[in-house]
């Protein structure tokens, strides 16, 4: 299988599982991706591998990672830095057993609506199977070689919608960007502002998901408060009622009821709104009677003339 055009649906589904075809892909320096699988090996940068062999079909999860080495190999970053960062995703997670980690936060969430009364059928479903995975020590010692703190950062990419990235400094030490947070396990300190590579999730995407479904994406950067604010309210379904005015003539007007929904489409062609700056006012109220009003602030360049106002 080559990846390509995937609903996002379909790539979260088939993430873990060996279904792509190496053997079709290219690297950064127009060779076959597979021929740089032993030299990989050989810096002990393929953790996730449980033996000294490996065929040809891999997962989208795995090939994430082959693909930020084949990037940072032509930045030229070296390979002693990056096995710093193979620990950091792989090695941390296996001792810190993370893969259990996150079933555990996932059975609390559940647990947490069941005993206020608001676990849906499906999800009491969920529950039974969390409580079975959780038991089974060949599972989780399985899903080791699989979930990983670069899966995670993957998985919750495609989940909630928005920039997500990994921040690469010269000594080996990793950051990671999740919307507007950026942070470290580890607890290291980081400055955000010192020189490095920055590897986006999302244009890693591009090999797998179809254009289309990425735009949607929202990089939280670049929108101000309010916006984000409207975002959040976009992805929870919690709109009752949006307007945008558009260049002074335009109106963009949303209404919804207690039983009714934003369509998929569009709830993107706001947010592509809100992401572009193509606005001149919104308002919006909320189901839980969260009222929010704003103008999109036009600022000009001045000469960088002490007084100018032009």
């Amino acid at each position: 299988m080559r990846p390509s055009n995937l609903s996002l649906e379909t790539l979260k589904n088939q993430f873990f599982q060996p279904v792509i075809d190496i053997k079709g892909l290219i690297g950064l320096d127009k060779k076959p991706l597979y021929n740089t699988m032993p030299y990989w090996r050989r810096n002990k940068l393929l953790p996730f591998f449980q033996d000294n062999s490996w065929g040809y079909e891999i997962s989208m999860s795995q090939l994430i990672w082959l693909r930020i080495l084949d990037n940072l190999r032509a930045l030229g970053y070296p390979v002693s830095k990056t096995k710093s960062i193979a620990d950091y995703f792989f090695k941390d997670a296996y001792f810190a057993d993370l893969p259990a980690k996150n079933l555990l936060d996932q059975k609390k969430d559940l647990l947490a609506k069941e005993s206020n009364g608001t676990l849906t059928e499906e999800e009491a479903y969920i529950l039974g199977e969390l409580y079975r995975m959780l038991n089974d020590n060949m599972l989780l010692y399985g899903l080791k070689f699989d979930v990983s703190y670069l899966s995670n950062l993957v998985v919750w990419c495609l989940n909630m919608q928005q920039e997500a990235g990994v921040l690469i400094f010269p000594e080996g030490k990793v950051a990671e960007r999740m919307g507007d947070m950026v942070s470290n396990h580890r607890g290291e300190k980081f400055d955000t502002e010192a020189p490095h590579i920055y590897i986006s999730i999302k244009s890693l995407l591009k090999e797998f998901v179809d254009s289309k479904e990425l735009s949607a994406f929202v990089d939280t950067f670049n929108l101000t408060l309010e916006e984000k604010f409207v975002v959040q309210e976009l992805r929870t379904k919690n709109i009752k009622e949006l307007r945008i005015v558009i260049q002074s003539e335009k109106i963009v007007r949303v209404d919804s009821t207690s039983d009714q929904t934003l369509t998929g489409e569009l709830a993107e062609e706001i947010k592509k709104i809100l992401r572009m700056k193509n606005y001149e006012e919104v308002s919006i109220s909320t189901r839980d009677n969260k009222t929010l009003s704003f103008n999109r602030i036009k600022k000009t360049m001045t000469s960088g003339k002490p007084g100018s106002k032009k």
